[in-house]
């Protein structure tokens, strides 16, 4: 990104595009980009624009479209910006869900420091799932895993359909010395945590056809489907 004072601009890749994701093989394009609802007007035009443009080349390619909006605070110190943090994302994503994005890939809304009650945080959710208009999933930030498996499964219970997730499941492998132990890691213990975290989703998460009404519809499009697409 670029700086424009205290604020960033998203800039895309020189010689990158969704064509050539799409060429690669992949499933689905992740665009992360940083937003604050209380920038400029020509600084949140500037990150509305570029998130139109990705979906829109995402829509054009059938590739689906995962935006992760990345709060940041400007002029205020880390608590202060923690106490309204959950407002930030929830507004943000009542901005850019409506884009053309399939899934949002949001960051917990709140802080387990500022509001450490497990009910206002799981309101917190609730808030967020009423105000986007795609699915949610809940991202880690690389937190410690006992810490985002609690996360994760107050996010799924307010309305998260999911996780999307890395480091929480398997950073703990780079305490082990050596590369064949770490791997041994990722496939014992990081396997297992993920399963965790599967688990939770299975038996908290909101479906993805809540949003997109496809489950009523599955039976209907194996005949003739190429018809229909």
């Amino acid at each position: 990104y670029e700086k424009k004072g205290n604020w960033r601009l998203t800039t895309l890749l020189d010689g990158w595009s969704v064509e050539k994701v799409k060429r690669l093989g992949a499933s689905a394009a992740k665009l992360l980009i940083f937003f604050n609802p209380d920038a400029p007007r020509e600084v949140v035009d500037h990150q509305k624009k570029v998130v139109k443009s990705v979906a829109d080349q995402c829509r054009k390619l059938d590739l689906a479209f995962v935006c992760e909006p990345m709060s940041y605070a400007v002029d205020e110190t880390e608590e202060e910006f923690a106490a309204h943090k959950a407002d930030t994302i929830v507004r943000t994503a009542e901005i850019l869900s409506p884009m053309g994005i399939d899934v949002l890939k949001a960051e917990f809304p709140g802080d387990v420091h500022a509001t450490p009650n497990a009910d206002d945080l799981r309101k917190n959710c609730e808030r967020l799932s009423r105000a986007t208009k795609v699915p949610w999933v809940v991202l880690s930030a690389g937190a410690d895993f006992d810490v985002f498996r609690g996360l994760v499964e107050i996010a799924c219970q307010g309305g998260a359909s999911g996780f999307l997730a890395g480091r929480a499941i398997w950073k703990d492998a780079f305490r082990e010395k050596t590369l064949e132990a770490q791997m041994a890691y990722v496939q014992g213990q990081g396997v297992k945590n993920f399963q965790i975290l599967a688990d939770l989703a299975h038996r908290h998460a909101r479906a993805w056809w809540d949003f997109y009404g496809g489950k009523e519809k599955l039976q209907d499009h194996f005949e003739g489907w190429y018809g229909k697409y």
